[in-house]
């Protein structure tokens, strides 16, 4: 049950962001552009998290989380590991 509701919610956030990059003007250009900010942020946070005690491993579920959501979705996962 819990798998159903994990996949489901990664499913409408996909959703989600795949109708915002839609409605852009430049479609491919902007979806490029977050995508790629959220892996550099990802990334520059994994190898120079120290400063905030925070470096994330380059799993599947967090290079997911930044593709998805962008730079928006890193700083989610440094809230959430703050709380």
């Amino acid at each position: 049950m819990n798998d159903i509701v994990f996949y489901g919610i990664w499913v409408i956030v996909g959703l989600i962001m795949l109708v915002y990059y839609a409605k852009r003007k430049r479609t491919l250009t902007s979806s490029i552009v977050g995508m790629g900010s959220g892996m550099v942020a990802l990334l520059l946070l994994h190898y120079f998290g120290e400063s905030i005690n925070f470096t994330p491993e380059l799993s599947l579920f967090n290079t997911m989380t930044a593709l998805i959501l962008g730079v928006p979705g890193v700083i989610m996962m440094i809230v959430v590991n703050k709380l």
